[in-house]
Parts: C-alpha cells; sequence; structure tokens
C-alpha cells in the first residue's frame, strides 16, 4: 500500500473514532440534563392537533 494511502485510511479512521466519541458524551450529557428537568413543569403535547 502507498505510504499516502495508508496516512490518509488512519486519519479516516480517527475522525471517524473522534466522532463517535463526542456523540456519545453529548448523548450522555443530554440524558444527565433531563435527569435534572422539574417535570412537573412540562405541557403535554399532542401532534394530533389540529391547526
Amino acid at each position: 500500500m502507498p505510504d499516502g494511502l495508508t496516512f490518509l485510511l488512519v486519519f479516516i479512521a480517527l475522525v471517524v473514532i473522534y466522532t463517535i466519541a463526542k456523540v456519545v458524551g453529548y448523548m450522555r450529557q443530554s440524558d444527565r440534563q433531563w435527569d435534572q428537568v422539574d417535570k412537573s413543569k412540562l405541557k403535554e403535547w399532542n401532534d394530533d392537533d389540529e391547526w
């Protein structure tokens, strides 16, 4: 394999791993924030309501 191709594949793999790690981190942060919400103040939402 040419050296340039190897470097490119390693770079792409690192970007994919970094992106997945960020998404998982944001999902965990979102779950923590949702657990802290005062759910008694949430409004019942019906998507079937007519305008």
